[in-house]
């Protein structure tokens, strides 16, 4: 049957509300959720039951509400709460420590207006749209308050595993890839014709599809009871929402499965129900980000494959037991090797094989098989290029100093992102990316360059050891939740350094290759600081890193 193109707005509504009620999930074959033991959780009898609206708290949230934040179904605008925060704070106490109390959240605040975002792909295929929920700014403000509660219970009784990098504080993107590549790495240095088999999950439509009674049964083994288990499920349960388009709006329809993506305590809650898939492989290490899920291996001979098939077949039974599904056409393994033989074993999940990959993109940063960087330079030069370009034709009357900024806020973060995980390692792709911030300066300052310096932009080289130098300097400080020194830097205090700022002992390195990984080549750069710069407040530090590496570089 041939697709019919639509464009009048209230059909365009009317579709994709029903594509994306096609998303929830129907399924009532859901085992009773059984945890396995398998982590240590160190569990204790804490739990959490009650929460109490403090005035206070509610006036700071009131406070912090984003100023272009959309109004709800309920039209009540960011700008009155922003700006009544103290009028309003002890009434909104009052209701939201009632609705606590109760278990039961008003009908307004469990209505969902959806805007449809495109995701990678072509944009007239519905099915390649996210559905975002705008909600009520008032219930979002309860929300806020709740998940900082949960969280502070969640994070101290070790209910989200390690391997988690998604929706939590000083966690990100590039922490999980970070690490993952720096094992990598290293393991591969280890011994060269090493092999390691990575699986890349993806889950269809994972947020959709979270299964409310499988979710609740979970935050009450979690031990969240009483008052708060209430008000949760009754959070989840009888939404509605309609999807708007071009100020058409869709017919309401009933929320049966899923967490609301847009809301506050949705991404909470999606990694509370995936943080028992852990106890599931013990025979491989997985590491995620929300819903995307990458587990791996080292593999040698027959036998470990077959326990890495083992493993995804405990991963296949885990989405079986929680009514989630994979989408097998996107689910991919590849054979990260320097080895010029690939090592492939059959690989199956579910019924349907896997497919073998070159490279992948995980997180934003194309992995290729060898770990070289080639391709990843080539993909973000690339588009670093056309934002250039882009930039160049609509900017071309303005100021310099406007060019620049155009420059650092639209083109480099392209080609900058995820750079402690990454690293462009060789001269080339260095080269590939210096080429674009020279073009960038040029378009800015003229065919005539005044000193670096004075552009205010560090040459690349520079900017690789900075970001390096920031990243770690995180690590050490506790902004960023990765324990850079415990976990990839072997550190110890050589003859003659001062005891307070020992020298990093980078690890064995046999070649270029493993000399190339972040628990490497970060050690010269940290021992060549002086102390008092190590020491200085870390808000601070990137500038006068900065501001060093001017002078030393």
């Amino acid at each position: 049957m041939k697709r019919r193109n639509v464009t009048e707005p209230q059909e365009v509504a009317a579709r994709f509300s029903d594509v994306f009620k096609k998303n929830f999930s129907s399924s009532r074959n859901i085992f009773p959720f059984m945890r396995r033991a398998t982590r240590d959780t160190n569990f204790t009898t804490k739990s959490l039951s009650e929460i109490v609206c403090i005035p206070s708290a509610i006036h700071n949230l009131l406070q912090q509400t984003k100023q272009n934040a959309a109004a709800g179904p309920d039209n009540v605008p960011a700008a009155i709460l922003r700006h009544c925060a103290a009028s309003l704070s002890i009434s909104l106490s009052y209701i939201f420590n009632k609705s606590l109390e109760q278990g039961t959240l008003p009908v307004d605040w469990k209505t969902a207006a959806i805007t449809p975002i495109p995701k990678d792909g072509p944009k007239d295929d519905m099915e390649n749209y996210r559905p975002i929920s705008i909600t009520s700014l008032v219930g979002k403000t309860l929300e806020r308050f709740i998940r900082d509660e949960m969280i502070k219970f969640l994070e101290d009784e070790k209910v989200i595993p390690n391997c988690q990098h998604g929706f939590r504080a000083k966690r990100s993107c590039v922490t999980l890839l970070t690490g993952t590549i720096n094992d990598w790495t290293a393991t591969l240095d280890e011994k060269s014709g090493d092999h390691i088999h990575a699986a890349f999950l993806d889950w269809s439509k994972a947020f959709d599809k979270v299964n409310h009674a499988r979710l609740v049964s979970k935050l009450e083994h979690y031990r969240i009871k009483g008052r708060l288990l209430k008000w949760l499920e009754n959070f989840l349960t009888g939404r509605t929402q309609f999807v708007q388009y071009r100020g058409a709006r869709s017919e309401p329809t009933e929320v049966s499965s899923g967490v609301i993506q847009g809301s506050v305590l949705g991404p909470l809650l999606f990694n509370v129900f995936v943080s028992d898939l852990p106890d599931a492989l013990n025979k491989c290490t997985l590491v995620q980000y929300a819903d995307d899920a990458t587990i791996y291996k080292k593999i040698s001979c027959q036998e470990d494959a077959d326990e890495f098939q083992e493993e995804l077949n405990n991963v296949d039974i885990w989405c079986a037991n929680n009514g989630m599904e994979l989408n097998s056409r996107k689910c991919k393994v590849m054979d990260i090797s320097r080895a010029r033989l690939p090592l492939h074993f059959e690989y199956t999940l579910g019924d349907a094989p896997l497919e073998y990959v070159d490279s992948q993109r995980l997180l934003g940063v194309h992995i290729a098989r060898d770990l070289r960087w080639r391709v990843h330079t080539d993909i973000v030069r690339a588009k670093a290029a056309q934002r250039l370009s882009f930039a160049a034709r609509n900017l071309r009357g303005c100021t310099p100093r406007v060019k620049r900024i155009a420059y650092l806020t639209m083109v480099k973060p392209v080609m900058t992102f995820g750079l402690p995980a990454w690293h462009p390692t060789t001269q080339e792709n260095i080269n590939k990316l210096s080429r674009v911030q020279n073009r960038a300066m040029h378009f800015a300052f003229g065919k005539i360059l005044p000193e670096p310096r004075l552009q205010n932009v560090m040459p690349f080289n520079m900017h690789l050891r900075h970001t390096d130098l920031v990243f770690f300097q995180r690590c050490q400080s506790g902004q960023t939740d990765f324990d850079a020194r415990a976990r990839i830097i072997q550190g110890r205090a050589l003859r003659g350094d001062n005891t307070a700022h020992p020298r990093l002992q980078p690890p064995p390195a046999r070649t270029a290759f493993g000399r190339s990984a972040f628990s490497y080549r970060v050690c010269k750069p940290w021992n060549d600081l002086p102390p008092s710069l190590k020491d200085c407040d870390a808000s601070k530090f990137p500038s006068l890193c900065e501001q060093f590496l001017w002078c030393n570089f």
